[in-house]
């Protein structure tokens, strides 16, 4: 016999037939093509508009290996999951792309880009249990968030990592519809419900071990996502255990091959399976503020900070406030069980609970970098779509609920504005919520000219480079000097010599060309004055950029390049400042 939920569901099917409900949900159709149509254009267009963060371009560089050698290696201590590059080979090949010289910031992005579009996308797949109307205002939100907009627009992992997610959730509520139409007897497979619950718990299965190779805080929305689910959905506790064992280890056999496949490097680093469960400690202790995590340390609230209420000095307001009064209103309607119309009871609070787990875990660790908002931001916007639909659906009359739908548009054209100003705009400004520390312009003019004295042919052959920082701290030069020389493969017909990136200044070397940071120049003069190896050479300051606010490059040019330049340039400009010869 059916449930009383399957005889309620069956006689909301009902209702839907009739010609003015079938009118509405063909206009609600129309509506999410055309915020797909909205969040595409917003995520990709001009994509190589901003500058490379240096965390893109330690991606870049990463997958520029991959590409030109077929190499990749997990490094359990930083980087993250291999996802991220595997899935931009795709990308590249049908571009035409074949080394890292030709990659452009457009192919890097477009990956991340085409993740943001899906995430909006998947709401689609679970607008049943969502609701119609939760579904589409849940999906417009997110197509417009400034923050989705902008991190969908970023070479990093996390637009990856939530999509995912997002995929994990729908496959396991997709699984729930199936189980509970074998329940009630009335499955569509007539005798064969296991094929369709077979398929969702693989997809369940493959989107975990994607996010998995995708990066290490998976784990965080795993355990929320169980949590939830466990708390939630009476129909895996109906299943029996025999059941539920059979679907747990078909997810677990499929999310373990996925994950396998990719930290091994598909079969030729099989060290990486390993180093992808050693990870853990590692970031636990980062977790704790502890370590690299140091500049990374900021209050419980500094996510919150960013998302709802952020102004630097005298610039604009950011705020995404209205996500968050909108998932309050959701939230109470979830915990009362009541106003929630043709969302499923259970739907909502599964994700209730799953986007306050996640934003009290999150604010509770001490690192924290502004992407990591968009974990709980998604639990936060599925939320507040359930909360405009139960807005909508409680206020009485035509006149005031097309009040609160205006209000409603007013708060997304807002989000929409603001998400424009970011991605387009104000994407380099520091003053950004969003903009974690940028890279500054004048690593442009830094960049252009290290390729022009590097490419001046000297007597005694070709111009070797010596990037030197603490800490590996260059990045993202190496991105920009792409194209004088592979940072991983050096090739004699570059057109000049090898360009290497160091910690400290080395003591036998005397580079025609030197990038340092300007703490490790007295290191660089001693070793001209030590009178056991004095030098022959002395080196002019040719220029000082900032790499990023308050942080800065010199370039510091050896005597006979730099004269070889001049004359390359039939001019004589004097030099700014010059270090003395060894013993002088």
């Amino acid at each position: 016999m059916a449930s009383p939920q399957r005889e309620a569901e069956k006689a909301s099917e009902t209702l839907s037939r009739s010609p003015s409900r079938a009118a509405c949900r063909r206009f609600l159709t129309l509506f999410f093509v055309l915020v797909l149509a909205v969040a595409a254009v917003l995520r990709l267009a001009s994509l190589d508009n901003r500058l490379v963060h240096c965390d893109e371009a330690n991606q870049a560089v990463m997958f520029g290996r991959l590409l030109e050698r077929g190499e990749y290696t997990y490094d359990p201590r930083e980087h993250h999951g291999p996802a991220l590059n595997y899935l931009t080979l795709p990308v590249a090949w049908l571009s035409g792309v074949r080394n890292l010289t030709e990659v452009t910031e457009i192919h890097l992005r477009l990956l991340p880009a085409i993740f943001g579009i899906i995430l909006v996308g998947l709401v689609w797949l679970i607008r049943n249990e969502l609701g119609r109307g939760a579904a589409f205002w849940a999906a417009l939100l997110a197509a417009v968030s400034p923050a989705m907009v902008f991190y969908s627009r970023y070479y990093i992992m996390e637009m990856l990592l939530v999509c995912f997610t997002f995929g994990a959730m729908v496959s396991l509520w997709r699984y729930v519809r199936a189980v509970r139409a074998d329940l009630a007897e009335e499955g569509e497979g007539h005798g064969r419900p296991w094929l369709r619950q077979g398929f969702w718990l693989v997809s369940l299965g493959l989107c975990i071990g994607m996010m998995h190779a995708s990066k290490e805080t998976c784990v965080i929305a795993l355990f929320a996502m169980a949590l939830a689910a466990g708390l939630t959905i009476r129909e895996l506790r109906q299943i029996g255990l025999k059941r539920l064992g059979v679907a747990g280890l078909v997810v677990f056999l499929s999310a373990a091959a996925v994950s396998v496949l990719f930290f091994s490097s598909f079969s030729s680093h099989w060290q990486g399976v390993v180093d992808s469960v050693a990870a853990y400690g590692q970031y636990f202790h980062r977790a704790s503020g502890e370590g690299s995590a140091g500049p990374h340390d900021h209050p419980w609230y500094h996510y919150l900070r960013i998302l709802f209420w952020w102004q630097s000095e005298d610039g604009p307001v950011w705020t995404e406030l209205s996500i968050a009064v909108l998932a309050v209103a959701g939230l109470v309607a979830t915990v009362a069980g009541k106003w929630l119309g043709r969302t499923n009871v259970a739907m909502a609070r599964f994700v209730g609970i799953y986007a306050l787990v996640m934003t009290v875990v999150y604010s509770a660790m001490a690192y924290k970098t502004p992407w990591c908002v968009l974990g709980f931001l998604h639990g936060m916007i599925l939320l507040a779509g359930i909360g405009a639909a139960v807005l909508v659906r409680t206020v009485p009359g035509y006149i005031l609920k097309g009040v609160v739908i205006a209000l409603l548009i007013a708060a997304t054209g807002h989000l929409a504005w603001q998400g424009y100003r970011a991605s387009f705009v104000a994407c380099n400004d520091p003053s950004t919520s969003y903009v974690h520390t940028p890279t500054s312009a004048e690593l442009l003019l830094l960049a252009d000219r290290v390729k022009q004295l590097a490419t001046v042919r000297l007597d005694d052959g070709l111009v070797d480079v010596e990037v030197i920082a603490p800490d590996d701290d260059y990045w993202p030069l190496p991105w920009y000097l792409r194209d004088l020389a592979s940072p991983f493969e050096q090739h004699e017909d570059s057109g000049v010599g090898q360009v290497g990136y160091f910690r400290a200044v080395r003591k036998k070397s005397t580079p025609p060309l030197i990038v340092i940071r300007p703490e490790l120049t007295p290191a660089l003069a001693r070793k001209f004055f030590d009178p056991a190896a004095p030098s022959k050479y002395f080196y002019y300051k040719d220029q000082e950029r900032q790499l990023r606010r308050n942080v800065f490059l010199q370039v510091y040019v050896r005597e006979d390049l730099w004269r070889a330049y001049q004359a390359a340039l039939a001019e004589q400009p004097p030099p700014e400042e010059a270090l003395p010869r060894g013993n002088e």
